[in-house]
């Protein structure tokens, strides 16, 4: 990202993804890269990667991209390759009609049909491979059935006993249910099974009548998770024996919650979010069938109700849902993992130390804006900050002993955790470096380049820019100067491979040259997008998979009205994010045929703005020395870190702030591990 000294050559010319670990320490080159969790025996068909013998534990973390459009209530099933959304509520408050696909792993979506009518809190099964939609409504419940095959247009199918929405809905093998539910006057206890979407039979009645329940199926039984019931919200645990008919109270939540959504793991049950005590929820919860005991097993990185949710490859998808004011664009995945793998751990998570300060925001701030704490490159401060939604130091680099001898760590302008959240990558681009910090130890493990000497040549850089780590332990950095994209594999100290002409002449002919390039953002779709200062150029640009192949460019395009793009990143799949390093400044989003879809104004040199999962974006705002937290629907500041346009060093102060990272597993390389493009 832009750095203090900036400057211009003259020349003539972006929301469900797999968490891969850290491959192998960079000092130890043999090592195999790391496998997948493989799948094992488990009870269900959604289960998830299990194996037997191994201690798994739940990784909740945020999708590398948000959805195209917010949407809740929606209808939520495995099918075409990926997952099916259809219906929903908009931000508008108006019910969709459209049925989307949507790759879980790289955010691409499609619309392949409409439903015959507009709806939403309907149920969803799937049936023979296609999705039936029942019930749900407008302004009020309907009994209309609609299916739909992909590639088709829905249609009305039949139709339910009785007008309802607010129902779930489980399929289980050839069988679809639907539970509970609301016909606009009463609640409907009945269980109503069906095997074509036209003929309903009442395979139960629940023991308590609830809408808004959370429900799925596992080992034969059907299991239902709070709802609303007739006295408000209700703790009760349901479980129900479509083949004998029997359905009881099998347990109690840890608090009365409604439209929470259940995702089934490797013979566990999850209870995701929901709405409690009138406040979207960021809780999950683990439910164990066998003993009716029910743990908290995670966080959301969004509090959501009204959220869908399915499972597929073995992996759990929470999409959309409401955040208690406006339906939001996450995505959150749910995936089993072994304790080791977890990130983060108690080893390499410093900032869950006790608090160091008092906590300093600006007036008006709002902490649950924040899914995470926050990596801060204090530039002119020559340090390292983690800060918590509250404005509370819990990390600080470095500190007394942290540095050997003679060791230096100065004007840090980038930071960003490693993919397996064990090390915190440093570009010191004025020091002509890029350091590597081990959060176990507190210490700079390895530095490419000589602190203070540009050069080309091995081990020298010339004002290196947003270095990252791949998970397979390969640094990519932009080497603004020297007019070049280049890897490096750590430990050793020459460049792997260099991306671009090595020159001091920058000139925009991507991937032959690059016009003074300032950052290499990964992409869902394993792409790089590279950014350009001359010409103000933002580029997607293919590695190709093998050492030493050409890379090609996808597309390039001018951020509209930007004059000095500064680190561009994709939102989502045809929408990116870059930041105007200039003064007044601005950020701003556009497609990658250079059209403007939104932007705010108003600030001072802000050198990198990162997409957060709810729709907020992350900034920092550098010589109005602040990080910010900005609401697109609003264009207002709704988080604040820093005195706006007053330097320091005491809490609640920053000096030059020129780069930002969430905490794992929020982080910007946790997150885009899995599709992350390797060299």
């Amino acid at each position: 990202m832009a750095a203090q000294q900036r400057f211009r050559i003259t020349v003539a010319v972006v929301a469900v993804c797999s968490l891969l670990p850290l491959a192998y320490s960079v000092f130890d080159r043999s090592a195999h890269r790391q496998a997948r969790p493989t799948t094992g025996t488990v009870r269900s068909a959604d289960a998830g990667n299990r194996r037997p013998g191994t201690a798994m534990v739940l990784q909740v973390t945020p999708a590398p991209y948000q959805l195209p459009a917010a949407v809740s209530r929606e209808v939520v099933l495995p099918g075409a390759g990926g997952l099916l959304v259809a219906g929903g509520l908009t931000p508008s408050g108006a019910s969709a009609n459209t049925v989307t696909t949507l790759d879980p792993v790289t955010g691409a979506t499609r619309q392949i049909g409409r439903l015959a009518q507009a709806t939403h809190d309907a149920a969803g099964v799937m049936l023979g491979g296609r999705v039936f939609v029942l019930g749900g409504g407008t302004a009020a419940s309907v009994p209309t059935v609609q299916a739909f095959s992909p590639g088709g247009q829905a249609a009305v199918v039949g139709q339910l006993t009785r007008a309802r929405s607010d129902s779930s809905g489980v399929s289980a093998g050839p069988v679809g249910y639907v539970l509970g539910g609301y016909d606009g006057a009463t609640l409907d206890p009945q269980v109503l099974a069906t095997t074509d979407g036209q003929h309903f039979r009442v395979a139960a009645r629940l023991a308590v009548p609830v809408r808004y329940a959370g429900a799925t199926a596992l080992d034969g039984l059907i299991w239902v998770f709070g709802g609303q019931a007739e006295t408000g919200a209700t703790d009760v645990i349901q479980r129900v024996d479509p083949a004998t008919g029997a359905a009881s109270v099998a347990g109690r939540l840890p608090q009365p919650v409604q439209g929470a959504a259940v995702i089934s793991l490797g013979g566990r049950i999850y209870v995701a979010g929901g709405v409690t005590a009138g406040q979207a929820s960021p809780t999950v919860f683990q439910f164990d069938p066998a003993t009716s005991r029910v743990t908290a097993a995670g966080k959301l990185p969004v509090p959501v109700g009204y959220a869908a949710a399915a499972v597929t490859g073995g992996v759990g998808y929470l999409i959309g849902g409401e955040d208690g004011s406006r339906p939001v664009p996450a995505v959150t995945t749910f995936r089993l993992v072994t304790a080791g793998q977890m990130v983060p751990n108690e080893a390499t998570s410093p900032w869950l130390a006790p608090v160091a300060s008092p906590g300093e925001l600006a007036p008006g701030s709002d902490p649950a804006v924040l899914p995470a704490d926050v990596l801060i490159a204090d530039h002119h401060n020559n340090r390292l900050l983690i800060i918590d939604p509250q404005g509370r130091i819990r990390w600080e680099f470095p500190r007394p002993g942290d540095l050997v001898p003679g060791q230096t760590f100065l004007q840090p302008d980038d930071a960003f955790f490693s993919p397996d959240g064990k090390y915190i990558i440093v570009t010191q681009e004025d020091d002509q470096v890029i350091s590597m910090i081990s959060l176990a130890t507190s210490t700079i493990v390895y530095r490419y380049g000589v602190p203070g000497v540009p050069g080309a040549g091995p081990d020298h850089l010339f004002n290196p820019d947003d270095a990252m780590l791949t998970p397979a332990g390969v640094l990519i950095s932009a080497d603004i100067k020297n007019c070049r994209i280049v890897l490096i594999t750590p430990p050793e100290h020459t460049v792997t491979r260099v991306i671009g002409q090595t020159t001091n002449a920058c000139e925009h002919d991507p991937p032959r040259r690059f016009g003074s390039p300032n950052g290499a953002f990964p992409m869902t779709s394993g792409h790089y997008l590279i950014t350009e200062i001359n010409g103000d150029w933002a580029d997607e640009i293919s590695l190709n998979g093998q050492p030493g192949s050409p890379a090609s460019t996808v597309w390039s395009a001018n951020p509209p009205g930007v004059l000095y793009p500064s680190d561009t990143n994709e939102v989502y799949p045809g929408r990116y994010l870059t930041a105007d390093y200039s003064d007044p400044g601005q950020i701003a989003e556009f497609t990658s045929s250079g059209r403007l879809l939104w932007r705010m104004a108003g600030f001072n040199q802000p050198s990198l703005a990162l997409p957060l999962p709810d729709g907020d974006i992350l900034l920092n705002d550098d010589f109005n020395h602040r990080v910010c937290v900005v609401d697109p629907a609003t264009r207002r500041i709704v988080w604040q870190y820093g005195h706006t346009g007053v330097a320091g060093r005491a809490p609640g102060y920053l000096s030059d702030p020129d780069g930002v990272d969430l905490v794992p597993p929020d982080s910007l390389l946790v997150t885009h591990a899995a599709t992350m493009g390797e060299p």
